[in-house]
């Protein structure tokens, strides 16, 4: 025969928080989470007096909000981090907030929509330069392992990397108009070849940084590389291989970056993980 439940020993208001409160916190931590708030309480309320002042109450209780604020967060932060969903978006907010700066600058829509039309049909015109510029002096992609089965993950990354350009051909765009437009009306040709300096050099900047974003990206999941690991001697070049490993974090693969190039080893390679090996890593 089963035990009845207990009535629980914290006040309704505790009680309804607590309820609350927890759907905010990740199902996978929700039930240490109540236990250990459910002690805390019942430790404030039986400490030997009957009343508690109604600050500690109100402050236990926002800490209470906050931690399973944090919680949420984190959980967030560890899903996002370093994935290409969470790159994109970036690029987005700082092109979004770049566009705020310049409708700030002109003080309305059609303002804006008047400075930024010449700059834009000459940014279509430099755009495809820099980006042919880019590509022939970029260094070789990393080497991978060739099988039918990595097809769709390539396209997969032609098409990411294909949306990392463009953000940043967009970015860079707007930041070189926000920077040139206080000088544009008193000196508009003085302006417009800033502009033009500007967008190359940022684009260049941009374009560079999206290139070895690309190289350091595990090559299915597209999330970033992490554990970096230092591997062989510098003394044995020759002889061994030397240089850094990076590894997915969901266990993909790992790509190989050497510390110099050799006629044996002349760029990066990727070395995908055997689906054995990564069901043992994640248990």
């Amino acid at each position: 025969m089963m035990r009845p439940a207990l009535p629980s020993p914290l006040p309704i208001f505790d009680r309804g928080l607590l309820r609350a409160v927890e759907k905010i916190v990740p199902p996978a931590e929700r039930e240490e989470w109540s236990r250990t708030w459910r002690a805390e309480l019942w430790h404030m309320h039986h400490r030997g007096r009957r009343t508690q002042p109604p600050g500690m109450i109100a402050d236990l209780s926002i800490g209470l909000t906050q931690d399973a604020l944090w919680l949420r967060k984190e959980s967030w932060r560890r899903a996002l981090d370093g994935t290409p969903t969470l790159c994109l978006a970036t690029l987005l907010g700082l092109s979004l907030l770049s566009l705020l700066m310049a409708l700030a600058l002109t003080g309305g829509w059609s303002s804006l929509s008047l400075y930024l039309d010449a700059q834009l049909k000459r940014a279509m015109l430099e755009a495809p330069l820099v980006v042919f510029v880019m590509f022939a002096t970029a260094s070789r992609r990393p080497m991978e392992e060739r099988s039918s089965s990595m097809k769709l993950c390539w396209i997969r990354r032609q098409m990411f990397f294909a949306a990392e350009v463009a953000m940043v051909l967009l970015l860079t765009f707007l930041l070189s108009a926000d920077i040139c437009h206080p000088i544009h009306r008193p000196w508009p040709a003085t302006a417009d070849l800033l502009q033009i300096f500007f967008f190359v050099v940022l684009s260049l900047v941009g374009l560079r940084w999206a290139f070895r974003d690309q190289e350091e990206r595990c090559k299915q999941c597209l999330c970033s590389l992490a554990m970096p690991a230092r591997v062989g001697r510098p003394s044995h070049n020759l002889l061994e291989w030397n240089g850094m490993e990076l590894a997915c974090k969901q266990g993909h693969g790992r790509l190989s970056v050497p510390e110099m190039e050799t006629s044996w080893c002349q760029s990066s390679r990727w070395t995908n993980q055997q689906p054995e090996w990564r069901e043992s890593t994640s248990i």
